[in-house]
Parts: structure tokens; C-alpha cells; sequence
């Protein structure tokens, strides 16, 4: 029989990987930001049964194995959802958005020990993508009675498009907060006055219904 658990959907990105966007309206030094979207509130829900399916947006999902949720989420050593992981020569040249989904099995001690590529980013970047899961450490969960443990977490890993970083960071290895406000593909024109017109890839976390079809790729 397979073991009973708990499933907590964070509804919007945890501060370990990710923020709100500010709300002022352009940076200060005058270059207008992309168009804005509205932001969801912070809502956290509980699912105790695996059939009662959690409505999933931005951030991540933390999976615990067991009866009871850890009263102390895992939180990333870093912020790993503003620090850009390195980008391949296709995604160079054709500046282009990418995501990509991934479960994490971290221990006790916040070590991911095995992952599974829930969602492919494609352009030469898969391996780009297991090599950041695998980097990351967390202080681990905590139970009530505050000991560490084992969970599971589900967390997106972005490239925004390489040009449209570099025109207005300057560099390429930090995401700016302000990239919740670049519209998604399918969701309307570009803003005209954009210094670099790009759409966002804000392709939704999997079902949790299909995390069992994926492999899991082990730590070497």
C-alpha cells in the first residue's frame, strides 16, 4: 500500500526563488520596465489526499512524505530564482524565453540527492537545467518538534531572453524582480515602446497527477 502523504501548493513563488515585483512604475534610470500584470495574493493551500488536486500557479509545490506538514518549509541557501543559470549558444543567438520544471528530492540535511525534469526547456539547455537542480542546497524542513526532514519540492528554473538581459541589466546572470510585469506568449501585442520587445515563458507547473511518469535522475 503505498504510504499516505501531504501536499502544500505555494501559490505564488516562496522568497527562497522568487519576489513580487516592485510597484514602481520604471527603474531610476529612466528605462521604461515591460507592461504590467496584475499580480495573484499569497494564498497557501492544504491538500490532504493525493485525488484532491491543488490549483497551481507561479512558484512552487512542496510534497511531504508523511501525515503531517513540516511546521518549517525548506528555504534555499540562495536566491536561486533571481541568480540566471548559464545559457547555451542557440538560446544566445536566438534570444529567446525558456522554463523549465523540476522535482527535487532534498534530505535532512538540504542536500538534492535525485530530481526529476518535470518540464524539458529545451534549446540545448536540459543538462543546464539538471546541473542547477542539483546545486542548489536548502536549510532543510522542520517538524514540530524541530528536527530536519525529508521533502519534496517542485521549482521552476528561467532564462529570460539573453538580449533582452543584457539590454537592460547589462549582464547576464541576474534576473531582475521586475520580470513578472513581461507579458506571457499568447497574452497580447508587445508594448510598443519597450526598449526590447520579448515575451515571457510562463509555462504552468505539471499535474501532480503525472509526477510518476517522469524518471528520476540521480546525483553522479
Amino acid at each position: 500500500m503505498r504510504a499516505a502523504f501531504a501536499i502544500i501548493a505555494v501559490l505564488v513563488a516562496a522568497p527562497a526563488f522568487a519576489e513580487q515585483a516592485p510597484p514602481a512604475p520604471s527603474r531610476p534610470n529612466g528605462i521604461p520596465l515591460p507592461e504590467t500584470v496584475t499580480a495573484r495574493e499569497p494564498r497557501i493551500t492544504h491538500v490532504p489526499r493525493l485525488d484532491d488536486k491543488p490549483r497551481i500557479v507561479r512558484g512552487e509545490t512542496i510534497i511531504v512524505r508523511g501525515k503531517a506538514p513540516p511546521v518549517k518549509m525548506p528555504k534555499g541557501k540562495k536566491r536561486y530564482g533571481r541568480i540566471a543559470p548559464p545559457y547555451s549558444d542557440w538560446m544566445m543567438e536566438h534570444d529567446v524565453w525558456a522554463k523549465a520544471w523540476l522535482l527535487l528530492d532534498i534530505d535532512e540535511r538540504g542536500v538534492v540527492t535525485r530530481l526529476k525534469l518535470l518540464k524539458k526547456p529545451g534549446y540545448d539547455l536540459d543538462q543546464i537545467a539538471i546541473d542547477r537542480g542539483f546545486s542548489m542546497r536548502f536549510d532543510p524542513a522542520e517538524d514540530a518538534n524541530g528536527n530536519p526532514m525529508a521533502t519534496q519540492l517542485i521549482t521552476p528554473i528561467e532564462w529570460p531572453a539573453y538580449w533582452w538581459l543584457i539590454t537592460r541589466e547589462g549582464i547576464a546572470t541576474k534576473i531582475p524582480d521586475y520580470i513578472e510585469r513581461v507579458p506571457c506568449y499568447g497574452s497580447g501585442p508587445w508594448k510598443m515602446g519597450s526598449i526590447h520587445k520579448a515575451y515571457r515563458d510562463c509555462s504552468p507547473a505539471p499535474d501532480l497527477a503525472t509526477l510518476d511518469q517522469f524518471a528520476w535522475i540521480e546525483k553522479k
